[in-house]
């Protein structure tokens, strides 16, 4: 009987071949990626009207418009009370389904129908509840109240309307994040708090949570990078105008006003407002 033979060692690649290998990311990420960003910083610095570059121009323009103010403002209040608000429906709903008790399964999956639904079927059917004559009102009038107003353009109702649809639609993405990192937390950890005496609330605030901050960090640097970029909620639901944010502003003045420039460079100041906002998030997910 013949010994039986070694494995033979695979050949590792080498960095050409690898490279190869990368080309069509690399491609797909240069086209897609990189060149309309580059182009759209350019146009941003360009002067339409003589075509300087640089020039401050299309920042200027920003500077003097008061619907850029609004949409800038609309950029930071929305996306903070908007994640706010997906965080505490988020972490209630993980802690409750996480529970074991008949009928959980299905909570489960009618709590994620919302994002189940593809965005703009979501908001067309948000925007028929809320209408003068949609289901909300129809409640408040079987109730015995008055009609309300709800997407009625630059009222603060109209804009804490905007925040609570888009929170509704996203709120399962947290969810999702947060029952999956409750359930990856040992259950020994829970039954030692408990023998020490650590029950309910106190239990919550001194163990699990602090077990979920990674996920939770997870979840707001996903859903504030997301928020940041809020486009279709507004827009759908009270125009342009209605409920201003940054991205809806560049759409604006490109498709109303034909001022490319000018959309550019509120999509820069966007993309910079984002990573701004993002850098101390990853920084506290790395030291987490």
């Amino acid at each position: 009987m013949s010994p039986p033979r070694e494995a033979e060692p695979i050949p590792e690649r080498s960095g050409g071949q690898r490279s190869w290998l990368a080309a069509p990311l690399l491609l797909y990420l240069g086209l897609f990626l990189v060149y309309p960003t580059l182009y759209a910083v350019k146009l941003a610095f360009t002067d339409a009207l003589t075509g300087d570059f640089p020039s401050g121009a299309n920042f200027q323009l920003l500077w003097h418009d008061r619907l850029f103010w609004r949409a800038a403002a609309g950029n930071i209040v929305l996306p903070l009370l908007s994640v706010a608000l997906e965080l505490t429906l988020g972490l209630a709903l993980a802690v409750f389904l996480a529970a074991r008790f008949p009928g959980r399964r299905l909570l489960r999956a009618v709590v994620i129908v919302p994002f189940a639904l593809p965005e703009i079927v979501f908001l067309t059917v948000m925007r028929y509840v809320f209408a003068p004559r949609g289901y909300a009102n129809a409640a408040l009038l079987a109730a015995g109240l008055g009609p309300v107003d709800w997407l009625l353009p630059g009222r603060v109702l109209t804009f804490l309307t905007v925040v609570a649809v888009d929170a509704w639609h996203v709120t399962p993405v947290v969810f999702l994040m947060l029952l999956a990192a409750l359930s990856a937390i040992p259950e020994e950890i829970s039954e030692a708090a408990e023998l020490d005496g650590a029950r309910g609330i106190a239990r919550f605030a001194f163990i699990t949570l602090p077990l979920l901050r990674p996920a939770l960090i997870a979840a707001v640097i996903l859903r504030g990078l997301d928020a940041l970029r809020v486009f279709a909620t507004p827009l759908v639901l009270t125009g342009v105008e209605g409920v201003p944010v940054l991205s809806t502003y560049a759409y604006h003045q490109w498709s109303d006003y034909g001022n490319d420039g000018a959309a550019a460079a509120a999509a820069t100041l966007l993309a910079l407002l984002s990573v701004v906002a993002t850098l101390p998030l990853l920084r506290r997910r790395v030291a987490a």
